[in-house]
This record gives C-alpha cells, sequence and structure tokens, in this order.
C-alpha cells in the first residue's frame, strides 16, 4: 500500500494539465510542523524536534485587483512526525493577499484530508485477550485551520515569483478519540512561488 501513496505524490505533477499550469503560479514550500496551540506552536517549530515537510501547491485566483487578490489553492504535501507517524496530505487553502509595493501579506483558512501512517505497530486485542502486533494501513484524518503570511515579489508581481514565509494553525482530528480527539499543529513555512513559462 505504501507503494501506491508513493505512486500517487510522485504522479502529482503529471495528473495537472500543463496548460493549467501556465496560468497561475506553482509554489513549492519547506515545512516544520509542532503539535502544540499557538504561541507555544510558533516557537515550538525552532526548538523542537524537527518535524520536517515539503508542499507543492497550484493556485488560482478568484478575484484579482490592483493592489489585491482573493486565493484559492490546491497543495499536496507530505511530512514525517519524528516519533509517531508520517503524513500524506491533500489541503485546499482560500484567502485574500494584499500587496504594498514588493512586499505582501495574507491571511486564509484551509481544509483537507491528511493520511497518517504509522511509525510504530498498533497491538489489536484477539478473541483470546491476547494482543498483536500489526501495521495497517494507516489512518484517515481531517484537518481545518487558519494562517498569516507575508511574501517578497521578485521582480514585477505579474510574474508571479514570489519568496513567502507563512504560519498555519491546523487541527487534525479525530486523533484519538478517547484521549486527544482534536490535536493543534503550528506550520512555519518557508516557499517559492512561480509560473511555469
Amino acid at each position: 500500500m505504501k507503494k501506491v501513496l508513493w505512486l500517487l505524490v510522485l504522479s502529482f505533477p503529471f495528473l495537472l494539465q500543463a496548460q493549467f499550469l501556465h496560468e497561475a503560479p506553482v509554489g513549492v514550500a519547506l515545512f516544520n510542523n509542532a503539535t502544540l496551540l499557538p504561541p507555544g506552536s510558533f516557537t515550538a517549530v525552532f526548538n523542537q524536534p524537527i518535524h520536517p515537510g515539503i508542499s507543492v501547491s497550484y493556485e488560482f485566483g478568484w478575484k484579482k485587483k490592483e493592489y489585491s487578490k482573493w486565493f484559492q489553492d490546491a497543495s499536496l504535501g507530505f511530512f514525517n512526525h519524528r516519533y509517531a507517524y508520517k503524513a500524506i496530505l491533500l489541503v485546499s487553502k482560500a484567502g485574500y493577499r494584499r500587496n504594498l509595493g514588493h512586499l505582501s501579506m495574507e491571511a486564509s483558512v484551509h481544509a483537507g484530508y491528511m493520511h497518517m501512517i504509522l511509525n510504530t505497530d498498533r497491538l489489536v486485542k484477539n478473541d483470546d485477550g491476547t494482543y498483536e502486533a500489526k501495521k495497517g494501513f494507516g489512518r484517515p484524518q481531517f484537518v481545518t485551520g487558519a494562517g498569516l503570511g507575508l511574501g517578497y515579489n521578485i521582480g514585477d508581481r505579474e510574474l508571479g515569483r514570489r519568496i513567502f514565509l507563512t504560519y498555519d494553525v491546523r487541527l487534525q482530528m479525530p486523533f484519538v478519540k478517547s484521549y486527544v480527539p482534536i490535536l493543534p499543529n503550528g506550520i512555519v513555512a518557508l516557499g517559492y512561488q512561480f509560473r511555469i513559462d
């Protein structure tokens, strides 16, 4: 089953139509994930164990003006929570971006699907009362949240080249129904957005 998931992740760029990619920017970001509520989750990404990730996104605009843009994106990502699990993410983000010269600020909300692949075996109770270790396929999760971001346009804004830094607060559910049903996450991402020409 892992092979199927990796095949899906690696084939994502080929599933998009090439003509589609010329119309709006693609983003690539590296991020770190911390499992805390804000503001602790913002500082924790710098001083806790690294839980690294990468995402690729395609952004399209709903309404664009000279200095602002209502946007939405679709992203595919992967991250490794050091001791617990690996995760594949499929998330859509909707927001508003305001340009101030070369600088930009944005606010967004997002929702999506996360598939956890556990790093450890799970124990399953048998009918006779004994436990047996099993790997399993992983666990589906719903994720939702909001975020803030800063960006810097490289050259003309119309070229779509931009460096960005975002901070997202994400809720992951259901995590462990009897213990922590909703797990808060803080994600700091640094990325580059560009058009494929």
